[in-house]
């Protein structure tokens, strides 16, 4: 008896639940209006069921809200740049102990840009979610285009 009780809190639970998923980025933004100025600002992204909204991590502030009916262009770039903090440390030292630097590493940067008919946003993106954030916007019927930076 408990066994079904339990399955059936579940499947309602289930059936009544709005699943809204959320993805950390960093949001560009220009605090200054014509000016030249372009901060990465901690976001929020938020997939609800007709709208995208880019919402602050730090205040309870909404920076943008675009409905997926509006959107027009999604596009996912990346780059990958030599990772020379760490790894030229390390080769340094391996020279001077006498090992071969064989683990020279690149980092990868990837930017998803959202452009609608009056507005565009650019985000970066942190490299754990960049995959899940490409399937949310491929789930939602949008063709996302990739760009790879260091073919142009």
């Amino acid at each position: 008896m408990k066994k079904i009780i339990f399955l059936i809190l579940i499947l309602a639970q289930a059936a009544f639940a709005q699943t809204v998923n959320r993805y950390e980025a960093e949001l560009l933004k220009n605090p200054n209006k014509g000016g030249k100025d372009t901060r990465e600002v901690n976001a929020v992204l938020i997939f609800e069921k007709d709208v995208l909204r880019i919402n602050s991590r730090r205040k309870n502030e909404t920076f943008r809200e675009l409905k997926y009916s509006d959107i027009k262009y999604v596009e996912h770039s990346y780059s990958k740049t030599p990772q020379a903090t760490v790894a030229t440390r390390a080769a340094i030292l391996a020279l001077f102990t006498g090992g071969l630097p064989l683990f020279y590493g690149q980092e990868e940067k990837h930017w998803l840009t959202i452009l609608t008919e009056n507005e565009f946003v650019v985000l970066k993106i942190e490299n754990d979610n960049f995959r899940l954030l490409k399937m949310e916007f491929l789930v939602r019927d949008f063709d996302l285009i990739n760009v790879n930076e260091n073919n142009l």
